[in-house]
């Protein structure tokens, strides 16, 4: 299971949020101060105590570039400092997320600073967390691989995409056999997995093909393909 920490990182503060069990929801657990911007020693310690008791396994660092997106003298500072954490925890992998409009955000919802370096956290590991469970989107031209009865790999090209209450429909067709003949398969979104998106295939004798045939059909009129039974 992965438990991920997000921070706002500063010279003089450290906000810091965690994700929950999950990794759904990014909740801010405090600001850390620091007295002296040059001291790491006393700030890794800190850190240590977090990641033992949430049992942390990725570390999310804001990184403040200027609007642009070129790197800002604070984005230099915070990639040394994630070189720094690398380097102390090992195991754990480290990424930096872009934070243009964080700050400025939790300024607005808050209307203050009190708690803004805890809240910018929360909205860094959040935003990260969003990115992490959408799954990317699938575009035509894409291609899906399938297997033969001899296990050899055939390649299937997406030539229409369509949706309907939630699902995202595929179909797709091979390239084309000694006798210029293709074929053509159906996909249906059963899940997702991370930024992927799980599909299986729509056989002919399935319940529901009748309809995935109907909401295709302007697709199958556009692109000239004609239907062999």
């Amino acid at each position: 299971m992965n438990r991920y920490l997000g921070l706002d990182y500063g010279d003089t503060t450290v906000g810091v949020a965690v994700s929950c069990p999950r990794a759904k929801v990014a909740t801010g657990i405090t600001t850390l101060r620091r007295t002296d911007p040059n001291a790491m020693k006393p700030l890794i310690a800190q850190l240590r105590t977090i990641i033992n008791e949430y049992g942390i396994t990725h570390v999310v660092l804001g990184n403040p570039l200027h609007m642009d997106g070129t790197p800002s003298t604070r984005s230099t500072k915070t990639a040394d400092f994630a070189v720094r954490l690398q380097r102390n925890f090992k195991r754990l992998t480290i990424d930096m997320w872009d934070e243009r409009l964080s700050s400025r955000a939790v300024a607005r919802t808050l209307g203050n600073t009190r708690h803004i370096d805890e809240m910018a956290a929360v909205y860094i590991l959040q935003g990260y967390l969003d990115k992490l469970h959408t799954p990317k989107e699938i575009t035509m031209d894409e291609k899906i691989i399938l297997h033969d009865e001899a296990g050899v790999e055939v390649p299937f090209t997406i030539i229409a995409i369509e949706k309907a209450d939630d699902i995202t429909y595929l179909m797709a067709e091979s390239e084309p056999d000694e006798n210029g003949d293709t074929e053509i398969v159906h996909f249906k979104s059963t899940a997702s997995e991370g930024e992927d998106i799980v599909f299986d295939i729509i056989h002919p004798d399935d319940a529901a093909f009748d309809q995935i045939m109907a909401l295709f059909a302007d697709d199958y009129e556009e692109l000239g393909i004609e239907i062999i039974e």
